[in-house]
This record gives C-alpha cells, structure tokens and sequence, in this order.
C-alpha cells in the first residue's frame, strides 16, 4: 500500500465517523494502484492540490450512496440534489483537508483548491503525468445495504517521499 493510501484511508474513517457517526471499510488488502484512464460515475467530489504536491483528489459515490449520505448529515430523507452537491463537496474538503495535512508534515506543503462537483457516468479521468496514481475502494455497511464508494488520488511529488 502506498503511504499516501494510507493516510487517505484513514482520513475518510475519520471523516465518516465524526460527520456520519458510521464505521467504513477497506480492505487492507486491496492494491491501490489505479491505472489511467480511470472511470468515475455517480457524484464525485474533486479537489485539486498545488504546492510540492501536485494533483487532484476525487471522492466519488453512486447517486444512492451519495443521497444517503448527505440525509444522514442533513436529516433529511430526500435531499435536494443542490444539497447533496454541497455534502459531496463538504466530505471532499474534509477528507483532502486531512490529505494535505499529513503531507505537510513530511514536508510536502500544498494549497487545495475549492471543491468542484461533477455528476454523470463513466467520465473518464487520467492523469498522465502522475507519479502517484490510487484508488481506494470503500465499503459502508450502514447505508444503501453495504455500498461501496471510492477516492482516488493523482498527484506528482517535488522529491522524495520517505
């Protein structure tokens, strides 16, 4: 597992504990290694970062597991879709904020960008210059009856990571 991967699994355990009050799962197992082009679908959340870390994060849920999510936060059985943007966004921001920090303390400052919603299916992302190329897929046995949902991760390092 890359480092990187591992401080974005545990960010998005933190982050859905505190704001969704739900456990999420990943298995450790699993091979992070996302080859581009990658196929995102649903609503994905995007980030991107500037700085010695160069990239994009993206959190990406089907349209089920994202409307769940965001009534879980909002209390709301049927949110809009406008609110549902804001939550994606919101859980992006926390979950790159964490990203970001982690970085910074192996020396790898960065600035992030606003978050940026993008909603339809098999949009395809790649990456082409990225040194670090993950997926991390997630699976939430509280909603949606076990859906999964997943982040990935584009970026280019100035140096080494150690």
């Amino acid at each position: 597992m890359h480092i990187v991967s591992g401080f974005l699994r545990a960010a998005v355990r933190e982050v859905f504990s505190t704001m969704l009050g739900i456990e999420v799962k990943c298995d450790e197992n699993q091979d992070d290694t996302a080859e581009p082009p990658v196929l995102i679908s649903g609503v994905s959340g995007s980030i991107s970062l500037t700085g010695k870390m160069i990239g994009t994060v993206f959190l990406n849920f089907s349209v089920p597991m994202a409307n769940a999510a965001a009534g879980k936060i909002l209390g709301d059985d049927n949110p809009a879709a406008s609110d549902v943007n804001d939550v994606v966004g919101e859980l992006t921001n926390m979950i790159t904020g964490n990203l970001k920090s982690k970085m910074a303390d192996k020396g790898f400052n960065c600035a992030l960008s606003i978050p940026t919603i993008l909603r339809g299916q098999d949009v395809s992302v790649n990456a082409k210059d990225a040194q670090i190329s993950l997926r991390n897929v997630f699976t939430v046995p509280a909603i949606c009856g076990g859906a999964e949902f997943s982040v990935e991760c584009f970026a280019k390092l100035e140096g080494p990571l150690s």
